[in-house]
């Protein structure tokens, strides 16, 4: 390398240490990138280091198996699955014509036997008025989405068995779909206390909502807005212009690129984009569900061991049920829970990130 060049480089390093503010495209929200803080990071690690090795989360004790209520569902006093698949060869059984063998299962969907709304399938809630304020009957489905292995997690996986999770969270999205007091499904999974996972078994969850969550809205109101102005989708622009860039793809196929966000609102964010624009989650076909578990696989074994298997919370964005949003497009967002918010973040919102994105994406890479 010439002494120009390198000079060159290291101005670039150096500009890059300067905190600033990145705004995102679509929310309009502003990210404060508080660059240069590599030694925080580095402790951040060790002492994760530290906790992974005394976490129930990472290593499970006999008895903590024995009084998970995962381990067993049924047994637990957990409803009914409405959907599994088989242990030996992935295959799906429909509850109705099968007695479900307690043995032989890698996935099972069943009823939160806690809910966060309440069952309904009569009469849809009907928006009231108290004064200033608004309310709603809080009606739709909380479901949980388990995997029979007790300390698994994805990154550990086979990818035919990504496949067999993605497939579950499609059929019951596709099942959910068809109730009329719906307008979301929102697919969801917590990894780790500090994630929000009350239990250590892995799982995911889906809800099916009477409203939209406000984050989405803006999310599809950031979309149809861009649209309208620039007569493109907002994330295919973002798309070819990460590919264009490089420095903050971390994977991609022939189906699905995986980036750091610009405006990453925490630190090593992640989101997987299909390549190819489709609004809608439910429309992804057998061959993209082969190639989204190759991804995920691939992602989330660089966050296991870059990051020493972190706290994590994923997510999936799709277009709402009702919208018909032509311009939105679906991706999947994954938030490693390295820090957490403090008065700054909590009392203006802005989100506070240490590394930036595209060192986050060198460090995945």
């Amino acid at each position: 390398m010439s002494r120009a060049k390198e000079l060159d480089n290291r101005k670039k390093d150096l500009s890059r240490l300067k905190p600033e503010f990145r705004q995102d495209i679509v929310s309009g929200d502003w990210i404060l990138v508080a660059s240069g803080r590599e030694d925080y990071f580095k402790k951040v690690l060790a002492k994760r280091r530290e906790e992974v090795k005394k976490s129930s989360f990472a290593k499970a004790t006999e008895d903590e198996v024995k009084t998970c209520p995962f381990e067993n569902p049924q047994k637990t006093g957990n409803p009914k699955p409405v959907l599994w698949y088989s242990l030996k060869n992935n295959s799906k059984f429909k509850i109705q014509n099968s007695k479900l063998d307690e043995n032989d299962w890698f996935l099972q969907i069943i009823p939160n036997k806690y809910p966060s709304v309440e069952t309904h399938y009569g009469t849809c809630p009907s928006l009231k008025k108290l004064g200033p304020y608004s309310d709603m009957d809080a009606i739709g489905f909380h479901e949980v989405v388990i995997t029979r292995d007790h300390s698994r997690t994805i990154a550990l996986f086979k990818e035919t068995e990504i496949e067999t999770v993605i497939n579950g969270y499609k059929e019951r999205y596709l099942a959910l779909s068809k109730e009329k007091c719906l307008r979301y499904i929102f697919i969801f999974h917590n990894s780790g206390k500090e994630a929000g996972a009350s239990v250590p078994h892995p799982h995911s969850q889906i809800m099916g909502l009477p409203i939209i969550p406000s984050d989405v809205q803006r999310s599809l109101d950031g979309c149809n807005n861009y649209f309208e102005k620039n007569k493109k989708c907002v994330h295919c622009e973002t798309i070819e212009w990460e590919q264009s860039r490089k420095e903050r793809v971390i994977y991609q196929n022939s189906d699905f690129i995986a980036i750091c966000p610009y405006a990453s609102r925490v630190n090593f964010e992640i989101r997987i984009f299909p390549l190819k624009h489709n609004p809608n989650f439910e429309k992804i076909t057998s061959v993209q569900i082969k190639k989204l578990a190759e991804s995920f696989k691939a992602v989330f074994k660089k966050i296991y061991d870059k990051l020493e298997n972190p706290p994590y919370n994923f997510f999936i964005h799709t277009a709402s049920l009702s919208s018909g949003s032509k311009c939105y497009h679906w991706h999947i967002e994954i938030l490693p829970r390295i820090s957490i918010w403090a008065g700054f973040e909590l009392g203006t919102g802005i989100e506070v990130v240490f590394i930036t994105p595209e060192k986050a994406a060198k460090i995945l890479k």
